[in-house]
């Protein structure tokens, strides 16, 4: 064999590997599209989304777009979104069984209607525009009808960030998503619904702070006082109490109000709760003892 052949099925080869690896960004590109559509779709909100690039994991299949607008149905307009990932999507069920969203930097003008009754608010607290991160998986098991929620995470710049972690028993998403159109149906929905467990841990940033200024301010006092008559509320209730686990929490809670920091609640009862069941009960002291409530305060690590 020449040296010719050998470099014109060279050249041969890598024509077709190339083409091979073109074609096969090609499908796996339009294959990404349809999934932003079909998440977009899910959602039952948007009735509109767009961006300027995409990008996609050969292996992973990670889903990127970035500089996305969003339109939502009823509102006066679009949501601008910095980066949308769909690291995880089942599109093969008309309710997803397992999903993972990534959302980052979403931005939301104060005149935007989603805004509506919470720009005064802002502005008086001091914030202008905001941005916000936003990232969500969840796992659902839909003839059990027992959901997962792995993490819900928010963090919103100079104000802070909570994440959550949640076991739903008898959630039915079905009726759920159908709610809208039947509003009825939450009547036989939300008693039926169980709590396996909840764990919700929030960071300040400056929110809490600004809160407190902000009840100063209306209350015609200094921010050091508003906080004193808080805390001295919270010492009268504290000594009134009887329950070791009510007490502590009181006390974690008044240790975050003097000091703004790290909290994190957890409800873990030996078994599931239904709502029902927390509807029915007056007692405030009750419930905290059947959803076997802790709270836990810690100052934030400079």
């Amino acid at each position: 064999m020449t040296r010719k052949t050998i470099g014109i099925m060279a050249g041969a080869l890598i024509v077709l590997c190339a083409g091979a690896y073109l074609g096969l960004k090609f499908y796996i590109e339009k294959d990404a599209q349809g999934r932003i559509l079909d998440w977009a779709n899910q959602t039952g909100r948007i009735s509109e989304i767009s961006y300027q690039s995409l990008d996609v994991g050969l292996f992973s299949k990670t889903i990127q777009v970035s500089q996305v607008s969003i339109r939502i149905k009823d509102v006066n307009s679009p949501v601008a979104v910095d980066r949308l990932i769909l690291h995880a999507f089942d599109i093969k069920n008309e309710i997803p069984s397992f999903m993972h969203v990534e959302i980052q930097g979403i931005h939301i003008s104060p005149d935007n209607s989603l805004m509506r009754g919470m720009s005064p608010v802002l502005a008086q607290l001091g914030y202008a525009d905001i941005a916000a991160n936003v990232e969500y998986a969840y796992i659902y098991e839909p003839i059990k009808k027992d959901m997962e929620i792995q993490q819900l995470r928010i963090d919103i710049s100079d104000m802070g960030k909570v994440e959550i972690s949640a076991r739903i028993n008898n959630l039915d998403l079905a009726t759920l998503k159908a709610v809208p159109d039947n509003p009825l149906s939450l009547i036989a929905l939300i008693p039926v619904v169980a709590i396996s467990g909840i764990m919700l841990d929030y960071q300040d940033n400056s929110l809490t702070q600004r809160l407190i200024e902000l009840g100063a301010r209306q209350s015609g006092q200094r921010s050091e006082q508003f906080v004193s008559a808080i805390t001295e509320q919270l010492n009268s209730e504290i000594q009134r109490q009887t329950q070791p686990a009510v007490k502590d929490m009181l006390l974690a809670f008044q240790k975050f109000i003097v000091k703004p920091g790290h909290i994190q609640v957890a409800v873990s009862p030996t078994r599931p709760v239904p709502l029902l069941t927390l509807l029915m009960e007056k007692d405030p002291n009750e419930i905290i003892r059947v959803l076997n409530v802790s709270v836990n305060y810690q100052e934030l690590k400079k």
